[in-house]
């Protein structure tokens, strides 16, 4: 039996240099970002994507990845 795939969704900038930025926080911090509608550096809305794949999703609703199959926590 196959082990079932398991992921998280983050929120994210998809801009290089508020990316940059948010690395160098401390993980509270950045935690901190799961939490906002738009980055705090160049207020852009915040993409949601999966932890495992990348890929961008369309709602925080979904239970799983529609790009990689994994089950989110």
């Amino acid at each position: 039996m196959s082990e079932t795939l398991t992921s998280s969704v983050d929120k994210i900038c998809q801009e290089t240099d508020c990316g940059e930025k948010i690395a160098e926080l401390t993980p509270e911090q950045r935690h901190l970002f799961k939490s906002f509608t738009y980055c705090p550096y160049c207020a852009e809305e915040m993409t949601l994507v999966c932890n495992h794949c990348h890929e961008q999703l369309a709602s925080a609703d979904f239970k799983f990845c529609p790009w990689c199959g994994a089950a989110f926590e």
